[in-house]
């Protein structure tokens, strides 16, 4: 444990240098993390792909994020458990474990379809790799529009998700999210969105969607641990139902998920 300020990386380091390395942010919710052993499981997954050996193991990692949220007096917040690759491609990795507090929300969160860049489907689309240029690049053309989150499509012009969530539509009365094989991660919290709608009997389909097809939505929602999930008012300046009903139930429900599957 050691303050923010004296944290150092070497500049040789391949994460520092080459962005190789993959993290995830877990939602703490009344001082504990909810469903922490899915994003164990993620993390396992993402750190095989790159092939980095993790310097601890799991329950060390649990052990130093209880620490860091204790430390830091964490009731309401994130934790970001980041492991880089070491100097050379064959030495061990490190790891770090931070906290900070939710993101702020706008009362009318807009979103806007970034042009200028692509997310490519594939194996590496599964991977919450630190290497976050196309998400950064995709970002900041949003916030010049002065939205909220980018809009990401991959390279058939089809919606992937956002620069840091995953993206739901209803039409219809219907739940739509993009599937991962056109690129989007398989986030923790919208697992939790399609549990909590499979339980509602919501007639919900992981299927291809275009742009047009999102701004023509009746509902639009964004899941994430920082955000939960969090109904959209626009897209590219269409507006939607913010929250529709649908929205509603499911972020009550989530609501009570975090109270009932937050813990160490």
């Amino acid at each position: 444990m050691i303050p923010e300020d004296d944290a150092r990386v070497s500049i040789q380091n391949r994460g520092f240098l080459y962005g190789d390395g993959c993290f995830e942010t877990i939602r703490i919710h009344r001082g504990a993390p909810f469903r922490l052993d899915a994003h164990f499981g993620r993390l396992r997954d993402g750190l095989e792909v790159l092939r980095i050996e993790p310097p601890w193991g799991f329950e060390d990692l649990r052990q130093g994020a209880r620490k860091v949220v204790e430390a830091n007096g964490v009731v309401e917040g994130l934790v970001r458990m980041t492991v880089i690759a070491g100097e050379r491609s064959t030495t061990r990795g490190m790891a770090t474990i931070t906290s900070r507090a939710l993101p702020e929300i706008p009362s009318q969160p807009a979103l806007h379809v970034a042009a200028t860049i692509r997310r490519m489907s594939g194996p590496l689309s599964q991977v919450k790799s630190i290497s976050r240029e196309a998400e950064s690049v995709a970002f900041r053309e949003a916030e010049a529009e002065g939205a909220f989150d980018a809009i990401l499509l991959n390279e058939k012009g089809r919606v992937v998700e956002t620069s840091t969530r995953n993206l739901f539509l209803v039409s219809g009365g219907a739940l739509h999210t993009p599937p991962t094989y056109d690129g989007a991660l398989p986030g923790i919290t919208r697992g939790a969105v399609l549990e909590i709608a499979s339980r509602a009997k919501i007639r919900t389909r992981e299927i291809s969607v275009t742009p047009d097809r999102l701004r023509g939505a009746d509902e639009v929602f964004l899941s994430g641990s920082g955000v939960g999930v969090l109904g959209v008012a626009s897209v590219d300046g269409h507006r939607v139902d913010a929250p529709g009903p649908v929205t509603r139930t499911i972020r009550d429900a989530y609501g009570a998920l975090l109270d009932l599957e937050s813990k160490w």
